[in-house]
């Protein structure tokens, strides 16, 4: 069914994995940097996440049919949370805890719509997938329930994000490969 459509290798969504690798691995070796240079390195990357959703649509879209348009509108989201915090970096510095938590929850959400896709290429992606897409889900969530924990953990809870995101992008862009 799914196999009239090859994808070839994904470098838009390997890009974004390696994005988010070098985003976990610098927020887990410099908790001190300035929490503007976070905001604008999340913004960056809040922005490419989107256009690279918005890349990938029309392919997306004739694999999963209307669920893609779930996509849609979460890139939509994750640019203008980018454009926010790149533009109003003291509000971004404001609201960062619980606006990540939503972005990733967001994130987290579209890629287990869409995930069925990966059935294609392999049961094995497909369960690595939406086993890290939970995880991911799970950090959300404790983000988004437990400000203690985003205050005290947040690098840590950030960068963990980051990584299994990134991982997961980095698997998704080798699954679809011919």
């Amino acid at each position: 069914m799914f196999n009239d459509h090859r994808w070839g290798f994904d470098w838009t969504e390997f890009m974004t994995g390696v994005i988010f690798l070098i985003a976990g691995y610098f927020v887990i070796k410099q908790p001190q940097a300035a929490l503007l240079s976070l905001v604008f390195l999340f913004a960056i990357a809040a922005i490419i996440s989107g256009i690279t959703t918005i890349g990938g649509y029309t392919k997306l879209r004739r694999e999963t049919g209307l669920r893609a348009n779930f996509a849609l509108v979460f890139a939509v989201i994750d640019i203008i949370v980018g454009l926010l915090f790149l533009f109003h970096a003291p509000t971004g510095i404001v609201v960062l805890g619980y606006v990540f938590a939503f972005w990733f929850l967001i994130d987290s959400i579209e890629r287990l719509v869409v995930a069925s896709h990966l059935r294609v290429f392999g049961m094995g992606y497909f369960i690595i997938s939406v086993i890290l897409d939970i995880i991911s889900l799970i950090l959300a969530i404790m983000l988004i329930f437990n400000p203690l924990v985003a205050a005290f953990s947040f690098n840590v809870i950030v960068s963990i994000y980051f990584v299994v995101f990134g991982i997961n992008a980095i698997l998704i862009a080798f699954a679809r490969r011919d």
